[in-house]
């Protein structure tokens, strides 16, 4: 499954270097923006939701009653 993601990437990225994508934003004009800005965003998601379920989460004290 790995290969696969890997291997779709690459390609992603082989075929933005040779297809101009009219950006409409300066940052979509960077090669491979279209591939490293949903993994950037991807893991910011991850660390908001991480934070605050230490935040909101069950205390250790806490017996469940």
């Amino acid at each position: 499954m790995s290969r696969m993601l890997l291997t779709a990437l690459l390609l992603s990225l082989v075929i933005g270097l040779f297809v101009d994508a009219h950006p409409h934003f300066g940052i979509e004009a960077v090669p491979g923006f279209y591939a490293w800005f949903p993994m950037f965003a991807s893991l910011g998601l991850i660390a908001v939701a991480r934070a605050l379920a230490a935040l909101l989460g069950p205390r250790e004290d806490d017996d469940g009653r």
